[in-house]
């Protein structure tokens, strides 16, 4: 599974732009480009492109603050 990909579709789609391919580091709650209510869209897309059922409390922010933090989440997720 390409969790990079999977990430960047997502995160791309919450922030309607293409500015965190160039910084997989940028805080995304820092810039605005995601809140906190931004993560019940965040679950609703890994549980349709990945199949993973979750819950708001199955992930701390700092788990999706950034893309490379989200794509290691992606990964532990999935081998659980």
């Amino acid at each position: 599974m390409d969790y990079e990909k999977i990430a960047l579709e997502i995160m791309e789609e919450i922030t309607d732009t293409d500015e965190i391919n160039e910084n997989m580091d940028l805080d995304l709650f820092e810039a605005g480009l995601i809140d906190s209510l931004s993560t019940i869209s965040i679950i609703l897309l890994i549980e349709e492109k990945m199949g993973l059922v979750l819950q708001p409390t199955d992930f701390e922010r700092d788990d999706i603050a950034t893309v490379n933090n989200f794509i290691q989440y992606l990964k532990n997720k999935n081998e659980e």
